[in-house]
């Protein structure tokens, strides 16, 4: 479903926020929408009514973990996609849009690009969709997703990439993982950046690469769409870290043991002073030589607080890692470490790092061209009750061409402790745009 880019601005402008909010620190991010529990667009009451009989829509067991905000795709409408994970039964859709009807507890997701490519995953035909964790928009104005081909820990097909151009809502690209670059049953891949290599207005968009996270087995696929081809990549820094395996939001406590999750690309610009220096101390090789043809991938595990970085050119080199899925080990470096886990981030055009603190409620910042510490960090969003546990954040460009920070909010502690309420509100989608978060500054390192 399409929403109305007057009614984003509106509520970007407004800034409507929920009764009892009580900012603590930085700026409260505006509220976009908000549920207690998801529900979903359905043919018919009948239908529904079905689907809950029938086991296939449970409504406690759906929830949302990313979202992602197509502007491009028509000048007059603009829509939130979000994706909510198969983890458990009763999902029935698991990538939609927000559409303009409401239920009882917040708006309706509508099936994308529609309900048939989404029903009945147990099928094993392997040509529909069947458990979507995370999804991007690429300069190209393509979807991106990365189709776990799982049902909580059952393999139902293949993981596979796909790609749907926004302006026909058809799928534009399929690619289907092979087994030997998965490990066995366990890998989980639920992440997937993209990276345009010749984008528009000049490029083709055909050179384009995919960075795809496996969390429970702890590696990277690396997909280069022009050759058709992908190869796995592993380093130890992918890993979970044992003593940041248990998680305290909100006084609620949960173990997971999950690796690498999220990444973020430096932007192409060059930088004279980047961190990635303090990293290569002592080496001959500069950064800003170095990403002359190049851009940093930033990435972390979730069990962990360091952050970490490679070259982009270390991944793509496929013969090295063909021959080794463990190649060249020194081409990751820690570029430094937080106070807290953190869950997703996001780069924007200026090489400000965004991401959340999980122990903390918050939103933070980091200027790329600083070392990476808390001493650099800037808490830009703070807020116990919004923001508990950050799982999606994007940095989107609007149709003026500012840049904006969307963050989605899930109680994922609750859902993993089993206290989530239906009668609260659970699930937030927030925003603000990023000159007003940073106070019309380039840098969030920067002070008036």
């Amino acid at each position: 479903m399409l929403v109305g880019s007057w009614l984003l601005f509106w509520l970007l402008a407004v800034g409507e926020r929920v009764s009892g909010q009580q900012p603590t620190f930085g700026k409260q991010l505006k509220a976009v929408t908000q549920w207690k529990s998801l529900d979903f667009v359905f043919s018919s009451p009948t239908e529904r009514a079905e689907a809950i009989a029938s086991g296939r829509f449970i409504p406690a067991n759906c929830v949302p973990l990313d979202m992602e905000v197509d502007y491009n795709s028509s000048p007059l409408r603009s829509r939130i996609f979000v994706t909510v994970p198969r983890f458990i039964e009763g999902i029935p859709v698991t990538l939609g849009t927000i559409s303009s009807q409401q239920g009882v507890s917040g708006p309706l997701i509508e099936p994308y690009p529609n309900a048939a490519i989404q029903s009945n995953p147990e099928n094993r035909r392997c040509d529909g969709i069947v458990s979507v964790f995370r999804t991007t928009i690429d300069e190209c104005n393509r979807l991106w997703i990365v189709d776990t081909g799982k049902i909580g820990d059952r393999r139902i097909c293949l993981p596979k990439i796909v790609a749907f151009d926004l302006r026909s809502n058809q799928i534009i690209h399929r690619y289907e993982i092979p087994a030997d670059q998965l490990v066995c049953d366990v890998s989980l891949l639920v992440n997937i950046l993209v990276e345009v290599r010749d984008p528009p207005p000049t490029g083709a968009c055909s050179k384009t690469m995919a960075y795809v996270a496996d969390v429970t087995a702890f590696g990277l696929i690396v997909y280069d769409m022009s050759r058709g081809k992908s190869w796995r990549v592993t380093n130890k820094l992918m890993n979970p870290n044992p003593d940041y395996g248990t998680f305290t939001i909100a006084d609620e406590s949960f173990d997971l043991m999950d690796g690498i999750l999220t990444m973020a690309l430096s932007p192409r610009v060059q930088f004279p002073d980047f961190s990635f220096n303090s990293a290569y101390r002592g080496s001959r090789t500069s950064y800003s030589s170095v990403l002359q043809n190049d851009r940093l991938l930033f990435f972390h595990a979730l069990a962990s607080i360091s952050e970490n970085a490679v070259r982009t050119s270390v991944l793509q080199n496929n013969t090295a890692w063909e021959q080794d899925v463990g190649a060249m080990p020194r081409a990751f470096r820690v570029i430094g470490r937080r106070t807290s886990q953190s869950a997703p981030e996001a780069m924007d055009s200026n090489g400000n790092l965004f991401f959340g603190l999980l122990s903390q409620t918050a939103i933070a910042c980091w200027d790329s061209t600083t070392n990476y510490n808390p001493h650099n960090f800037r808490i830009v969003a703070q807020n116990l009750e919004t923001l508990q546990f950050p799982s999606g954040l994007k940095v989107i460009r609007n149709r003026k061409g500012v840049e904006e920070l969307w963050v989605l909010s899930c109680r994922f502690q609750k859902i993993m402790a089993g206290t989530l309420n239906t009668n609260e509100t659970n699930f937030r989608i927030q925003a603000m745009q990023i000159p007003e978060l940073l106070d019309g500054l380039r840098s969030c390192s920067s002070r008036r």
